[in-house]
């Protein structure tokens, strides 16, 4: 069987040493925020991820890697949310990256990317995701 350029061993273990990356870097560095959750250095190994494998396989490093961190934290109400917002904010990244070259489709990706991320966890706040 010949590998397709979207699945190779190449890109399947770089995403999983990207989660892996995502994963230990969130769980290094944890500084507390007043709603109870913290700051960590994990948001620049998503946008790494999704710089270095695009929108799909960004995405799912990035998911699942800060998601594992809130598995291994004990902030397991947080892992169904941190999954979906992690990995559409790699996907949006990887965006701006692609479009990039037509800079007047940037804008409005960074917009939504960050659209996503405040959203997303204000969903997850307050309509009991957690």
């Amino acid at each position: 069987m010949q590998n397709t350029p979207h699945l190779n061993t190449k890109t399947l273990v770089m995403a999983s040493l990207l989660a892996a990356l995502c994963c230990v870097a969130t769980m290094v560095i944890r500084i507390p925020s007043p709603t109870g959750g913290y700051m960590n250095l994990g948001d620049t190994v998503v946008i790494l991820s999704a710089y270095l494998l695009g929108p799909a396989w960004g995405a799912a490093a990035s998911g699942l890697g800060s998601a594992l961190a809130d598995l291994f934290s004990g902030y397991t109400a947080y892992v169904p949310g941190t999954l979906v917002i992690k990995a559409l904010m790699a996907a949006c990244a990887a965006w701006i990256y692609l479009l990039m070259k037509k800079r007047a489709a940037a804008l409005p990706v960074a917009a939504l990317a960050v659209l996503v991320f405040f959203t997303g966890y204000l969903l997850q706040l307050n309509i009991g995701l957690q």
